[in-house]
């Protein structure tokens, strides 16, 4: 049995022994042989003929698929994030005795938490009935809430609506990620993860910065009546245009040999069906016609291979992920920097407001705009940066990708997210020009999507067996600490000012993003060493990169 091969488009070649030796180094989870020796970049994973593979679609399926994931995430993003901007209405209307023993503010922070839980759920719970049915029942969870967030009679009807909210926006920033990964190769990931993150921070910050021209007053409920329009939208788009992505790659048979996909993206070459674990599965039944496999593809519930104990054995390696150091520091990373976004945009508005700025509230919303296009800039330094970095470096390791060749990625968000830290801290200390405040907003949103898009190649790459798990930890755990750290900020600021806080942020985002120092150098030992030690846990792989 050999476990390497090669391939110059869609259909696999079988590389003799001698030359398959020369890529040992493949044989690690997350090191994958992808230029061949005339340094042609290989269309890995190999695309069965099926239908209802992802890859085998045509282009313009897969772009409706993903029309359908980043509308959705507009949408629901903005509608997470208005309450920030409904601030004076929804003072205006619930009186403390109205809130207690909560109170406004925490219609802003309620759903960042329930965002960060939602990851909990729906990655597991994908793993179980498949994405699509997942994503249709977000998409109506966020229309049915956002109506009842305009006509709730009451603030607790209200905080409960918007917490709802936020779960269901929780699989835009998770499961999402999954769904990418599923209709693409390895080689096109880095642009279609920096595009999901940086076209929904652009097309997000946008609308938030002309949400204050849009309202009226003090009168908050219309906004919400308007959203239930897109809302409405997104359940249409992710019915029609969104079909299954979950997808078992099955055992292929090629030139007298067997090929079979493994959940790491490899390839194990055997001589007869005898060999294959499970043996030789019996092929899909065709639909009867266009109409029949158009109808399949409209299907909304069903349950994967796995089933109900893939989603149970998710929980257990989302625990082990948490105690593994090389995804741990990641997802501490990704909390900070969220952090030092929450530090400018949690005050900004008033410190603009106040003297020597004396902004309106219509001017200061437009920090929002500068923050999306640094999300929108994020877009081709990220994903050509990493793309050409991580070719080169595979290049010169005789064509084996490692996923520690995504770690210079993490040099751009890690000195922008301290840089703008450390400028609005000097800037508001020293009562420089305004302007500083949005260029500070520019640099965050571009750190915060280079890093979200270098942590999802990371850890996804790093460790392909608990992909799922590893996304739970990384945007998970990351928004709900974010949750935490948004009621400290504001006393925080009022004790040390807003230079030492930021130059603290400033000093954490440095100090544990040194850390991809040693990991570039012993990463690789140390996830040989720690699949060793917990290959047991791999035996369940539906949450794996690549489903088994």
């Amino acid at each position: 049995m050999a476990s390497i091969y090669s391939t110059s488009s869609h259909k696999p070649s079988i590389s003799s022994s001698s030359s398959i030796s020369k890529h040992a180094s493949a044989d690690l989870s997350g090191s994958v042989y992808l230029i061949d020796g005339n340094g042609r970049m290989l269309n890995l994973p190999i695309p069965s003929t099926s239908p209802r593979d992802p890859l085998n679609w045509t282009v313009f399926k897969r772009a409706r698929a993903f029309f359908a994931m980043i509308f959705y995430a507009i949408v629901g993003l903005t509608i997470v994030q208005a309450p920030s901007l409904l601030f004076g209405g929804l003072a205006k209307e619930f009186k403390p005795q109205d809130t207690a023993p909560f109170e406004i503010v925490h219609l802003i922070s309620a759903p960042t938490f329930f965002m960060g839980l939602g990851a909990f759920i729906w990655i597991p719970l994908s793993v179980a009935v498949g994405r699509r049915p997942v994503f249709l029942l977000c998409t109506i969870v966020t229309l049915l809430t956002t109506l009842w967030a305009g006509l709730a009679g009451s603030f607790y009807q209200l905080l409960i609506a918007v917490s709802f909210l936020g779960l269901a926006e929780g699989m835009s920033t998770s499961l999402v990620l999954h769904m990418v990964i599923d209709l693409t190769f390895i080689h096109q990931r880095p642009l279609f993860i920096a595009m999901m993150w940086s076209l929904v921070g652009f097309f997000n910050l946008t609308i938030m910065s002309f949400i204050p021209q849009m309202t009226t007053g003090l009168h908050w409920r219309p906004f919400y009546y308007l959203w239930t329009i897109p809302s409405l939208f997104s359940v249409l788009f992710a019915f029609f245009f969104f079909p299954e992505t979950y997808y078992m790659r099955p055992a292929v048979a090629f030139n007298g040999h067997v090929l079979v996909q493994s959940s790491t993206e490899k390839i194990c070459i055997y001589e007869d069906w005898e060999e294959v674990p499970g043996g030789k599965l019996l092929p899909e039944t065709p639909p009867i016609s266009k109409l029949g496999g158009f109808t399949r593809q409209l299907r909304f519930w069903g349950t994967t291979r796995g089933g109900w104990r893939a989603m149970l054995s998710c929980y257990p390696q989302i625990l082990l992920c948490f105690l593994n150091p090389l995804i741990f520091w990641v997802t501490v990373l990704q909390a900070i920097v969220f952090a030092s976004m929450l530090s400018i945009g949690e005050t900004y508005a008033m410190v603009l407001s106040a003297p020597p700025y004396n902004l309106s509230m219509k001017t200061t919303a437009f920090v929002n705009l500068a923050g999306g296009f640094g999300a929108l800039l994020a877009l081709p330094l990220a994903a050509l940066s990493i793309s050409w970095v991580s070719k080169r470096l595979a290049m010169s390791n005789n064509g084996v990708k490692d996923a520690e060749h995504y770690l210079p990625a993490f040099i751009l968000p890690i000195t922008t997210g301290a840089a703008s830290s450390v400028l609005y801290g000097l800037t508001l200390h020293f009562h420089l020009s305004a302007f500083l405040v949005y260029f500070s907003y520019f640099l965050n949103s571009f750190a915060f999507v280079t890093l979200a898009t270098a942590s999802t190649l990371w850890v996804t790459e790093a460790f392909p067996r608990w992909a799922a798990a590893a996304l739970v930890n990384v945007f998970g755990l990351g928004y709900m600490a974010s949750f935490a750290i948004s009621f400290a900020i504001r006393p925080w600021v009022e004790k040390q000012g807003y230079l030492a806080v930021n130059l603290e942020i400033a000093g954490a985002i440095l100090l544990v993003g040194g850390v991809v120092v040693p990991v570039a150098f012993w990463g690789k030992r140390f996830r040989g060493v720690l699949e060793g030690r917990w290959s047991h846990w791999g035996v369940w792989e539906a949450g794996a990169l690549r489903p088994r």
